[in-house]
């Protein structure tokens, strides 16, 4: 019997690394500062990918977002807001498909076939991070464009009571 490789799974370490990149070039184009931070960021997250720690994966998704705070306090530019909306929404994503991979290693092992489990969950958690992108740049546009605040509030809570109608049907 041979035993089982507990490391995380390739394909979802592999996306995880991307999408930290993509925060981490998001940040650089923000403001250099915070690009500094999240690159320490990936130096974190990366090894966690190797050897399967969840703490060393939560912690540079930690300091991904540390990274991102730093670009938007520190940035400004014409497409700054995008940059950092992306980045964010990047940043979880990193998070959120590195801590599958090692769940996915821990429980099935790295040779298991796990494709199909794997890119559903990236499918899911790309999708969910591009609505949210979307619909908060949508916001900060109306925010942004001299809208009055109670117009503002009242489609937030439009967009909530149609989430939860959604969800309970």
């Amino acid at each position: 019997m041979t035993e089982i490789d507990r490391r995380p799974v390739r394909l979802s370490a592999i996306v995880s690394l991307g999408a930290a990149a993509v925060a981490a070039l998001a940040a650089i184009l923000t403001a250099s500062v915070g690009g500094v931070v999240a690159g320490l960021g990936i130096v974190a997250l990366a090894p966690g990918l190797v050897v399967g720690s969840r703490r060393l994966v939560h912690g540079g998704g930690v300091v991904l977002a540390v990274g991102m705070v730093f670009a938007g306090a520190t940035g400004a530019g014409a497409a700054a807001e995008l940059f950092l909306l992306v980045g964010t929404a990047a940043t979880v994503v990193a998070w959120d498909v590195g801590q599958n991979a090692v769940g996915l290693g821990e429980q099935l092992g790295r040779e298991a076939e796990t494709t199909r489990a794997e890119l559903a969950h990236i499918g899911a958690t790309l999708v969910v991070g591009g609505v949210t992108v979307g619909v908060a740049y949508g916001l900060y546009q109306v925010a942004g464009s001299g809208q009055p605040l109670p117009a503002l509030v009242m489609l937030l809570v439009a967009a909530l009571v149609l989430t939860t109608s959604l969800r309970q049907t």
